[in-house]
């Protein structure tokens, strides 16, 4: 059994907090079982867009969409409009961290 969606959340942005890490919720979704997609902006011309999704062993996993290159902040607006048109249960959490860190997979102090 998984975790509800607004339950990790509230922990990810928790954490965030403790780590000084800049994050807030753009977009609530499905507070049960809504896709999570981070924003991870490293600067205005780095940003990263992360989608979590589950292997066949139910491991978790944070999938870079854009193919694991930095896009310029407007062209991952573009991108999380469409991901929001497709499945509007959805939430998108947006972090500022020059570290690129992910706040979902940071160990919790």
């Amino acid at each position: 059994m998984r975790l509800k969606t607004n339950f990790i959340v509230s922990a990810a942005l928790r954490n965030a907090d403790n780590h000084a890490i800049s994050a807030c919720v753009h977009k609530k979704g499905d507070p049960d079982a809504g896709a999570i997609f981070l924003e991870l902006e490293t600067s205005r011309e780095n940003v990263h867009l992360f989608h979590r999704r589950f292997d066949f062993d139910d491991n978790e996993i944070w999938e870079c969409l854009n193919n694991g290159a930095p896009q310029p902040a407007h062209i991952i607006t573009e991108q999380i409009t469409r991901e929001i048109n497709r499945d509007p249960d959805c939430w998108v959490i947006s972090v500022q961290d020059k570290q690129a860190r992910n706040i979902f997979t940071l160990n919790l102090e």
